[in-house]
């Protein structure tokens, strides 16, 4: 009798892990979801919002170079950015993702997808016949660390798609 009760709790155990193991992951995958599109809806010109989502020792891969300082990339990117709107002081930026793809393997993530930069260009190169739009697109991964209970971004390679 008490053989069938220890065989029953442990049958029981195993179902609700079984049931409670894709609803974990199905919030991790939503918790990922939610640290890129704060990552892409940061995407403006100061990236201060954007620095809270990273990883100290986040690496960074864009046009060719890797930047394993995450403190001098960010600065790099405010340097750049600040240029931009300096150029521009009316510029206005949209960043978009489609076809978001993530991986789960434990406390790890890995993600896919196309981003998009649109800048608006500014009245003077309209005016000389440029597009309205100035439009990057990019294939990018993203790699993120589950740490504290927090998803960080530690590891992001942009490439050009166009």
């Amino acid at each position: 009798m008490m053989r069938n009760k220890i065989q029953g709790a442990f049958f029981l155990m195993a179902v609700f892990a079984l049931v409670a193991a894709p609803l974990a992951n199905a919030d991790d995958r939503d918790d990922v979801e939610a640290v890129i599109n704060q990552y892409i809806d940061s995407e403006g010109f100061d990236l201060t919002e954007q620095t809270k989502l990273m990883a100290g020792d986040r690496t960074y891969i864009s046009a060719g170079m890797i930047y394993s300082n995450n403190e001098k990339s960010m600065a790099l990117q405010t340097a750049g950015n600040k240029v931009i709107t300096t150029a521009n002081p009316d510029v206005q930026r949209i960043a978009t993702i489609e076809d978001l793809k993530i991986r789960l393997n434990g406390n790890a993530a890995v993600a896919s997808f196309y981003r998009t930069i649109n800048d608006t260009n500014s009245v003077e190169n309209v005016r000389a016949g440029q597009n309205a739009m100035i439009t990057i697109y990019q294939t990018a991964t993203m790699v993120l660390f589950k740490v504290n209970d927090e998803w960080k971004i530690v590891h992001t390679h942009l490439s050009p798609t166009k």
